[in-house]
């Protein structure tokens, strides 16, 4: 015959209910989601709202087009070229050139190193206009404008490495 102990029937079917972090804990993904969505959703309205508005915002990155809001006019030079090369309204000016719609850095952008539509090769990067290796090159080694000391090379972006 099976016995039943007094706590079996003591009207608790449930047993402990979890206390409100140990819930919020075990959540805490869904509510993460749950909160991405809503902020995708500010982010399309927003963008729709700058689709219909003068002011042109690059799209390729959520963190550009809200960070650099208020310098648009002066990245952008779809209207003016020359926008590009002026310093008093482009404050990254002087070596800049324009491409498609915006102005790019033709100092350390790979795509337009030294000048517009220039592109460094796969695993070149551009130091001051021009195209270098900083796996192997001792004046910019590592980064650029690392220099290696005098008779040292320069070797998986290290100088003197395994000498």
């Amino acid at each position: 015959m099976l016995l039943l102990s007094e706590n079996a029937h003591s009207g608790d079917t449930f047993g402990k209910l979890p206390s409100l972090s140990a819930t919020i804990k075990s959540y805490w993904p869904l509510i993460f989601f749950i909160l991405i969505g809503a902020c995708h959703g500010v982010i399309a309205a927003r963008k729709m709202e700058l689709q219909h508005s003068e002011v042109s915002i690059p799209t390729h990155s959520n963190f550009f087009r809200f960070a650099l809001r208020g310098r648009q006019r002066a990245l952008s030079c779809a209207g003016n070229p020359m926008v590009c090369a002026n310093r008093e309204k482009n404050p990254w000016g002087g070596d800049t050139c324009c491409f498609g719609r915006y102005c790019k850095d033709t100092t350390r952008d790979v795509s337009h190193c030294g000048m517009c539509g220039h592109a460094c090769a796969y695993g070149l990067v551009c130091c001051g206009g021009e195209c270098v290796d900083v796996q192997s090159d001792p004046h910019n080694c590592g980064s650029c404008f690392e220099e290696c000391p005098a008779k040292s090379t320069c070797s998986y972006a290290m100088c003197d490495y395994g000498g």
